[in-house]
């Protein structure tokens, strides 16, 4: 009951935390020329945008085919891709439930254990880190001027006191928590939990494995940078959809879907407020008007929510049939006494 209830309390938070930064975006700005420009916009480019963003989910489907493989396992791109859907759909409700979603769903269908899918996806996520840093790299060295004044808006003295009292709570929580873990470390020690998070280690530091005794490492990287192109088309494709983007150039398409990439790892539901704020403050550095940069960030984030919407749906459905068959099978199959 106590967990329910922290875990209500922490959505909540997140959830407040994403509203109240897109009240900060859309207040005292032009709302009826953003109306305008969301009725005016030709949203054929946005129907292409949820085409790449559901490419990048089917790349992912592939590359993590052979994760799975290089572990001994095996499991069909369909599931993968499917289990991967449901898992941003997860994401778009409860702020980083997606990992766990996406592993116990292919764990049902596939059994394969959770441990060890969690930790080919922990290898995931230090591979996109490093994409990600990569591309920050690319645009340092495309559009420096740009990227110095985003951060340097970000990172400016002039933030509402709310933001630096936020800060102050953070470290709080963060020192608090550590105390508590060195106090009670011989108790936490003796817990079930404590076992199940050795056990989850011991999967995880199998998963890391998975990547150096991989057979097809050419082909997992392809599949990586398959991903990330199609990030950049799921984003520089909205430019077209409005007069005032339509203009901007393909390394203004990298440089927004960095932009957007940072305010996404804001652990707020579907990155609903961070990623407005900083794709505004992306396409305001370029030069362009903030009412620009708004209409730009509800287009792009609307459709992939759309996208994430639909696709999780139908991955709902996909994986129950696919776990009720793999369950007949296993039925099937028992020898009968």
């Amino acid at each position: 009951m106590k967990g329910k209830l922290l875990s209500a309390i922490k959505y909540l938070l997140f959830l407040s935390l994403g509203i109240l930064i897109l009240y900060v975006v859309f207040k005292d700005k032009d709302l009826d020329k953003m109306l305008e420009d969301l009725r005016n916009a030709e949203y054929k480019w946005l129907i292409f945008s949820m085409f790449f963003g559901y490419a990048a989910y089917i790349f992912r489907g592939l590359r993590w085919v052979l994760l799975i493989e290089a572990m001994k396992y095996k499991a069909t791109a369909s599931h993968t891709t499917h289990a991967i859907a449901a898992g941003y759909f997860a994401n778009a409700l409860f702020p980083r439930a997606g990992e766990v979603v996406r592993c116990t769903s292919l764990y049902k269908v596939t059994g394969i254990p959770v441990n060890k899918l969690f930790g080919t996806i922990l290898l995931e996520r230090t591979i996109d880190l490093v994409m990600l840093l990569i591309c920050i790299g690319l645009s340092f060295l495309l559009k420096f001027k740009e990227l110095t004044a985003f951060f340097g808006s970000v990172l400016s003295n002039d933030s509402p006191g709310e933001i630096g009292n936020t800060k102050i709570i953070i470290a709080t929580c963060l020192i608090l928590m550590a105390a508590g873990i060195y106090f009670f470390r011989e108790r936490l020690k003796k817990s079930k939990l404590y076992q199940k998070v050795i056990n989850l280690g011991l999967g995880v530091k199998e998963g890391f494995q998975t990547a150096f005794h991989m057979k097809q490492k050419g082909l997992f990287s392809i599949y990586t940078v398959l991903i990330w192109f199609m990030y950049f088309l799921m984003t520089y494709i909205c430019f077209f959809s409005i007069p005032e983007t339509s203009s901007l150039t393909a390394v203004d398409g990298l440089y927004i879907m960095v932009i957007g990439g940072l305010g996404m790892i804001v652990p707020v539901q579907g990155g609903l407020g961070p990623y407005h704020a900083a794709v505004t403050l992306g396409i305001v550095s370029i030069g362009l008007t903030e009412t620009a940069g708004i209409t730009l960030a509800v287009l792009v984030h609307t459709s992939q929510t759309i996208m994430i919407i639909i696709t999780g749906i139908i991955a709902a459905i996909v994986l129950s049939f696919a776990k009720r068959k793999a369950v007949l099978n296993e039925a099937s199959e028992t020898p009968s006494v």
